[in-house]
C-alpha cells in the first residue's frame, strides 16, 4: 500500500494543441541522438572540441559513457562522459554530463534553454552553486556541463538523516531568494514573448499546462476527470476574481520551476544546485509553493511518522525565511493558488507512470483531501 501519493516523482511536461504549438515541434531524428551513446562517436567528438572547454589541456583521451536512467517525457539521452585531460604535467578525469532531446523548442526539459540559463548564472554570483555549462551543440539538442560533486539531499532522507536535510532549509531559502532577485532580462520581457530561449511563463503557458494534466487524467484515469476539473475550474474562477493580486509579467523573476530535495546536492556542507531545464520567467511564489508542496510530500512518503509531528513548524520556518515580514493577504492568496496547481501536476504526472488501478484510486482519495484543504485555506485570504 502506498505510504502517500505524491512520492518524489518530478515530472512536468506540457503538450499544446493549436497550430502554432505544433509548427515549433521539430524534431531531430533518434537515430541521429543515439549516437551520443556510441563510444566511437564520443571519442571524436570529444577530441574535437576538449580544448574549447578546457583551454589548458594538451591531451584528451576518452575513458567511457554512463548512460543515466531519468524520465523526462519523449525520447531522450542523458549521460556521463569520462575523459583523462592532459594539464601540465599532471593528468585529470573529467566528467562531462550530457542532457539531449529529440523534440526541439519544448515548454519543459528544454536543453537549450537550460544551458542558456546555467551559462548566466555561472557568469553572475552562482558559480559556486551550479554546473559550470560547457556548450549546447543543436543538430543534437545537446546539453553538456561538468558533473557537480556531491549527494542529493533526496539521498540522504531516504537514509534517514532527516536533521541533516532539514538543517540546509535555510541555506536553500536564501539561495532561492538570491535566484529571484536575479533580474536577467528585465525590461526585454516583451521582446521575448513567443520565444523559445527563456520561457516566460504567462496565462497562456499556465492554460497549456491544466490543459494537459486534463488530458492526462482522460487517458490515464477517467475517473479523476471530473475531481481535476473541478479544481482547474475553481483555480480560474479564483484568478478572474482577484487577478489584480498576480503579479504582471514584467514583476516575474527567475524561477528553477523544480523545487525539491532531489535538486539540491551537497559536498563539504556546501550547496549545491542542479536541473534548471524547466527555468522560467514567473512569479517567485511559484517556487516558493514548489518547495513547500514538495518539501511535504518527500517527509510524508519517507519520514510519515515525524512528517505529522514537524511539518507545520517546517513550514512556517520556510515562509518566514523567504519573507522576512508578515506577508500580504495577496501573496498568501498567491502562494496556496500555486501550491493547488502544483498538486494537479504531481496527481496527473503520477497517474501518468502508475499501472496499477487501486493505487491510483489512494492517489485520488488523498489528492482530494490534500486539494479541499488547501482550497479552505485560500478562501481564509479573501
Amino acid at each position: 500500500m502506498l505510504k502517500n501519493i505524491f512520492c518524489p516523482l518530478i515530472i512536468n511536461r506540457n503538450t499544446g494543441k493549436n497550430n502554432k504549438d505544433m509548427m515549433k515541434r521539430k524534431r531531430i531524428p533518434f537515430k541521429k541522438i543515439k549516437k551520443l551513446l556510441d563510444p566511437d562517436f564520443i571519442n571524436k567528438f570529444f577530441n574535437k572540441r576538449y580544448r574549447r572547454y578546457y583551454k589548458e589541456a594538451k591531451g584528451c583521451r576518452f575513458l567511457g559513457i554512463k548512460k543515466i536512467k531519468r524520465f523526462a517525457g519523449g525520447k531522450s539521452i542523458s549521460a556521463s562522459y569520462f575523459l583523462k585531460l592532459k594539464i601540465g604535467k599532471e593528468e585529470k578525469i573529467k566528467i562531462i554530463d550530457g542532457r539531449a532531446r529529440q523534440r526541439l523548442f519544448t515548454d519543459e526539459n528544454n536543453p537549450q534553454r537550460h544551458y542558456l540559463v546555467l551559462k548566466h548564472l555561472y557568469t553572475k554570483n552562482f558559480s559556486r552553486e551550479v554546473p559550470r555549462p560547457l556548450d549546447y551543440q543543436k543538430p543534437y539538442n545537446l546539453l553538456l556541463y561538468e558533473e557537480v560533486e556531491g549527494e542529493a539531499l533526496q539521498q540522504k532522507l531516504m537514509r534517514g538523516e532527516i536533521s541533516f536535510v532539514l538543517s540546509f532549509i535555510p541555506k536553500i531559502v536564501f539561495w532561492l531568494r538570491k535566484l529571484h532577485r536575479e533580474n536577467l532580462l528585465k525590461g526585454r520581457l516583451a521582446a521575448l514573448e513567443g520565444s523559445n530561449r527563456i520561457l516566460l511563463r504567462d496565462k497562456k503557458v499556465e492554460a497549456k499546462e491544466m490543459r494537459h494534466a486534463l488530458f492526462l487524467t482522460k487517458k490515464f484515469y477517467p475517473q479523476g476527470t471530473l475531481s481535476v476539473k473541478k479544481v482547474v475550474e475553481k483555480l480560474n474562477k479564483l484568478r478572474r476574481k482577484k487577478k489584480n493580486w498576480f503579479l504582471e509579467k514584467e514583476n516575474y523573476a527567475l524561477c528553477h520551476y523544480d523545487v525539491h530535495f532531489g535538486n539540491f546536492l551537497t559536498s563539504d556542507r556546501q550547496l549545491k544546485v542542479i536541473d534548471f531545464s524547466d527555468a522560467c520567467f514567473y512569479d517567485p511564489l511559484a517556487d516558493l509553493a514548489c518547495f513547500l508542496v514538495q518539501t511535504e510530500s518527500m517527509l510524508e512518503y519517507y519520514q510519515r511518522k515525524k512528517a505529522k509531528i514537524i511539518l507545520p513548524r517546517i513550514k512556517n520556518q520556510i515562509i518566514n525565511l523567504y519573507f522576512k515580514r508578515q506577508p500580504e493577504r495577496r501573496e498568501i492568496f498567491r502562494l496556496k493558488y500555486f501550491e493547488i496547481r502544483r498538486l494537479v501536476s504531481m496527481f496527473t504526472s503520477l497517474i501518468f507512470v502508475e499501472g496499477e488501478e487501486k493505487n491510483k484510486k489512494l492517489m485520488l482519495d488523498d489528492f482530494k483531501k490534500k486539494i479541499s484543504l488547501k482550497f479552505k485555506q485560500i478562501e481564509g485570504t479573501l
